[in-house]
């Protein structure tokens, strides 16, 4: 048997996941951006500083014995651990400061363009053009890493175009994983909360057959007196009454995730209507209840596919609620009417008592579970019952006073 969700539920809990996900998203975000200020602000306070080919060259003049570079700017390179040398018109070295003994004296124009994008002999380095010389400043072997990125701006220009369908997509599968986990696990806690209402109503069921058989027997004790019976059969009519609510409670749990297995055979209307309206007027005393039954003539032999337990379980429970609310000293007057349009089969229930108060329509007319009191209970039930049949309900009050139910099932004849 498969287990239907609440909508509203299930999205709420779907929501709260994605929104979960999102917060996620955004304290990452910001974790990163701290992460990086942070990274920056002590990168920049490194002893480590790399100096680039425009810092020498400002620190180097040219005199009549050569270059001569501040002594300064010396100090610094040697405590950065680099090395400097510049490069004339003809790629040969003119002057150089620490230079490797492995680097070459002249150098090609391609020696110069590969130094340029990529390293010297695994040396990083940095060139830096001086009118028609050339500045090389580079630092030791495995020191620092150097590569150049390079794409077609035709490409750069699809991926800042499409970067926001790249980030729906992935934002699409998050939505899904959350949907599908928070099905699953609803699907778990659901069937555990079935299972759990099913076991402790088999648990009472037992205890509770003794008590009403016990009762039962004090009750028609006549070696009693007449109180001690009058408060057996109490007991006993209150065993009953429990029996009927952990009934009730197996029942409302299956329909609401669709447990409950309908054994649906043809179900002829007018008949069940009329011998459960009887049954009640047999057992009810007299001018006490009043259930006036009318229908068409075409709806005498209209049949629905349904099960015809649960359906005379619909009648008892709304002629139930109308006895037990009545709300007035007055007997109880009960109308149902049955007429078909079409291929469906409308049935009107209507009762003389105080009507529906609205909160209690928009409990019953609310979606959300627990939505109405317990005293309308039954009537969650004769709600639930219509809706796995594939019907309709609507609950409401009468101009005239009193309360109506309007149920729609798909009929057929014979």
């Amino acid at each position: 048997m498969k287990i239907q969700y609440n909508g509203r539920k299930l999205m709420k809990v779907v929501l709260y996941g994605i929104s979960v996900i999102i917060m996620i998203i955004v304290l990452v975000g910001i974790l990163n951006f701290v992460f990086l200020l942070a990274g920056g602000y002590i990168y920049s306070n490194m002893s480590w500083d790399y100096i680039a080919g425009g810092k020498v060259m400002e620190a180097l003049t040219y005199t009549d014995q050569g270059y001569v570079l501040a002594e300064d700017m010396f100090r610094k390179l040697e405590e950065q651990d680099q090395f400097a040398m510049l490069l004339n018109e003809k790629g040969e070295v003119v002057w150089s400061v620490r230079k490797p003994e492995e680097l070459k004296n002249t150098y090609t124009q391609a020696d110069i363009a590969r130094m340029t994008r990529w390293y010297l002999k695994g040396y990083p380095v940095q060139l830096r053009v001086w009118d028609d010389r050339i500045m090389v400043v580079g630092m030791q072997k495995d020191t620092a890493w150097k590569y150049n990125l390079e794409f077609p701006i035709s490409w750069m220009d699809f991926v800042m175009k499409a970067w926001w369908y790249y980030f729906a997509a992935n934002l699409a599968w998050i939505v899904v994983l959350v949907f599908l986990f928070t099905r699953r696990f609803m699907k778990s806690r659901e069937r555990a909360r079935i299972e759990w209402i099913a076991g402790v109503s088999h648990d009472i069921r037992t205890p509770l057959s003794v008590v009403m058989g016990y009762a039962d027997t004090l009750e028609h004790d006549t070696g009693l007196s007449e109180e001690a019976r009058q408060q057996a059969a109490v007991i006993r009519h209150q065993s009953i009454v429990m029996k009927e609510l952990i009934a009730d409670l197996n029942l409302t749990s299956q329909l609401e995730y669709s447990m409950q297995a309908l054994r649906k055979e043809k179900v002829r209307l007018a008949e069940m209507i009329r011998s459960t309206a009887a049954e009640f007027l047999n057992d009810t005393l007299s001018g006490q209840l009043k259930i006036d039954v009318r229908m068409d003539g075409d709806t005498e032999h209209i049949y629905v596919m349904a099960d015809r337990q649960l359906l005379v379980r619909v009648l008892r429970n709304l002629i139930n609620n109308s006895i037990k609310h009545n709300g007035q000293d007055k007997s109880v007057n009960i109308q149902i009417s049955m007429w078909k349009e079409k291929r469906k089969c409308y049935i009107r229930f209507e009762d003389n008592g105080v009507g529906y108060s609205p909160e209690i329509l928009h409990g019953l007319q609310s979606r959300k579970k627990g939505g109405a009191k317990q005293n309308i209970h039954g009537l969650e039930i004769v709600k639930k019952i219509i809706l796995a049949h594939g019907g309709k309900i609507r609950f409401g009050n009468c101009e005239e006073g009193g309360s109506y139910c309007l149920m729609v099932l798909r009929g057929e004849k014979r």
